[in-house]
C-alpha cells in the first residue's frame, strides 16, 4: 500500500489523485489520435474532457454522499465528506450525462460519440481502480486465497486478508479495452461498441459485486450497484436491439 506517494510540504499527495490524473490523462491521449481519425472537430476532445472530469468526479462524489454519508453528517462536518469518497458508479453516469449535454450543444450524435469514448472510459476506470488498491479503498470481503491482500492503512483498515476486488477490476478493464481497442476500426452499426460495453461494464460489476460489502438495496442480497448494473446491461441490449438494423451513421446529429 502506498496511500501518500510523496509531501510538497505540509501538502500529501495522494496514490488515488495520482492515478485518477493519469487516467484522465491517458484518455486524453488515446482519444486526440481516435477522434481525428474519425473526423470529428479537435476542440470536441477538450470540451469532453471537461464533462468527464466534472461528470466523473461530480457524479462520484454525489452518489457516495447519496449512499455513505446522512445529511446530519454532512452538514455537521461538509469538509471532510467533500475531501474524500467517491462511488465509480456516479462518475460513470456523471460522465454520460454531460457527455449528453456536450453533444446536444455541438449537434453531434450522442452514440457516435460514445462508441468512440468506451475505450477511452474503460482505460481510465482500469487505471483509476489502481489507486484504489495504492490507497486500500473499496476491497472485496475475507479470502484465504494466496493473492489476498491486508490494507491495514486502508479506508477502512482491516488487517484481515480479503479479496483485491480492486485487481480484478483492473485485469478485466484491461482485458475489455484491448478487445474493443483492436477492434475499433471495424465497420460496426452505430452504437454498437456502446451497447457492448454496457452490457459487459454491467454483468463485470454485478458479479464483482457478490465478493464485495457494499450499499445494500431494497431487494435482498442485492446491492445498489447490482440494480444499477442490471439497468445499464438492460439499457446495452436495447441500444444493441436497435443497432442491428441501423448503419454506421453519420457524425453530426439529424
Amino acid at each position: 500500500m502506498y496511500p501518500v506517494l510523496f509531501r510538497i510540504g505540509d501538502v500529501s499527495v495522494s496514490s488515488f489523485s495520482v492515478m485518477v490524473l493519469i487516467a484522465f490523462l491517458v484518455a486524453y491521449i488515446l482519444g486526440e489520435s481516435e477522434f481525428k481519425r474519425k473526423g470529428l472537430n479537435g476542440n470536441l476532445v477538450d470540451l469532453l474532457l471537461i464533462a468527464c472530469v466534472v461528470g466523473g468526479l461530480g457524479g462520484a462524489k454525489i452518489l457516495f454522499l447519496y449512499q455513505q454519508v446522512p445529511i446530519t453528517n454532512f452538514i455537521a462536518d461538509p469538509v471532510r465528506y467533500l475531501a474524500s469518497g467517491f462511488t465509480s458508479f456516479g462518475g460513470f453516469f456523471g460522465v454520460l450525462i454531460l457527455v449528453w449535454l456536450a453533444t446536444q450543444m455541438k449537434r453531434i450524435s450522442f452514440l457516435t460519440v460514445t462508441d468512440t469514448m468506451c475505450p477511452l472510459i474503460v482505460i481510465a476506470y482500469a487505471v483509476g481502480r489502481i489507486g484504489c488498491l495504492l490507497v486500500g479503498d473499496d476491497y472485496g470481503i475475507p479470502s484465504d486465497l494466496p493473492w489476498a491482500m491486508a490494507f491495514p492503512e486502508g479506508s477502512p483498515p482491516t488487517t484481515e486478508r480479503v479479496h483485491p476486488t480492486q485487481l480484478y477490476d483492473t485485469i478485466s478493464m484491461v482485458i475489455l479495452f484491448a478487445v474493443l481497442w483492436s477492434i475499433r476500426k471495424k465497420n460496426f452499426p452505430t452504437g454498437w461498441m456502446t451497447a457492448v460495453t454496457f452490457i459487459v461494464l454491467g454483468v463485470q460489476r454485478f458479479l464483482a459485486e457478490f465478493l464485495r460489502e457494499t450499499t445494500p438495496s431494497f431487494i435482498p442480497g442485492i446491492s445498489q450497484a447490482q440494480i444499477m448494473s442490471v439497468v445499464l446491461v438492460v439499457t446495452g441490449i436495447v441500444i444493441l436491439w436497435k443497432a442491428k438494423n441501423r448503419a454506421p451513421g453519420p457524425v453530426a446529429a439529424p
